[in-house]
């Protein structure tokens, strides 16, 4: 019984150390805590008809929020995706850089593909007619 209840500690603590940012999904709509958005990159999940589409948000230095897929119109078949460096999310395929201000206005080329969102209240909104676009993206 004791080997059970540690192994039960042990699994309920690396679940919460994993833990996703909280999202709520409503039946047309994904929404994220505004308080959940940084100059740090917060990375995203969400099934759509059977494919995973990954994107991100971040806070631009002007304070309005930014949303993008996590891919690109031109390396996205490798499936790599963005990471951050300070102000500047970088395409882990080709290493191309661009600034987080650039983030959701810029498309095109590597940048990183926009995603609509709308603050409503407390939350970022975003339509999940607009993440289903992206799904050409993770196929």
């Amino acid at each position: 019984m004791k080997r059970f209840s540690l192994r039960v500690l042990l699994l309920f603590a690396a679940v919460s150390l994993f833990a996703l940012p909280q999202v709520v999904r409503a039946q047309d709509v994904v929404r994220i805590p505004l308080s959940d958005v940084s100059d740090t990159a917060k990375f995203y999940k969400l099934d759509v008809d059977g494919t995973t589409v990954k994107y991100f948000l971040i806070k631009a230095p002007d304070g309005t929020v930014r949303s993008a897929l996590d891919a690109c119109d031109v390396c996205y078949p490798e499936k790599k995706g963005y990471k951050q460096a300070g102000e500047f999310m970088i395409c882990v395929n080709c290493g191309q850089k661009f600034h987080v201000s650039r983030v959701g206005l810029v498309k095109g080329g590597c940048n990183p593909h926009p995603l609509p969102n709308s603050v409503q209240g407390s939350d970022v909104v975003i339509n999940k007619s607009d993440l289903a676009l992206g799904v050409k993206y993770f196929k």
